[in-house]
């Protein structure tokens, strides 16, 4: 199972470049029983491999802005590990919830006329 869920984020991750997280979250969590906090921790740092290798399939056919990325890598880097140290904070039965909320909010929103 761990194969098929590993195949199914990478792709995710690959093609729509998020989601994918969530549904690694939610076979760690619920169907694997791990830990909230660890199965945070252990899909930010799967999919940061996953994405660094979906990079590679992108340059392909993408012209990067290096300077944008430079910057957006930075600052997402610093508010990766203040985002870590608040997310030790905040209980698992919290966590779930409002990562549920925003995957029901985009989803409405994509399912309304978004762009």
């Amino acid at each position: 199972m761990i194969y098929v869920i590993s195949l199914i984020t990478g792709i995710l991750n690959g093609v729509f470049a998020s989601g994918a997280g969530q549904i690694l979250v939610v076979y760690l969590v619920f169907i694997k029983k791990i830990d909230t906090h660890e199965a945070r921790a252990l899909s930010v740092s799967l999919l940061s491999i996953s994405s660094i290798f979906a990079i590679f399939g992108y340059m392909n056919f993408v012209d990067f802005e290096w300077k944008y990325i430079i910057v957006f890598g930075i600052i997402s880097a610093i508010t990766g590990v203040i985002g870590t140290k608040l997310m030790k904070k905040i209980p698992a039965d919290i966590l779930n919830l409002v990562s549920g909320g925003l995957i029901v909010s985009l989803t409405l929103y994509k399912m309304i006329g978004g762009k």
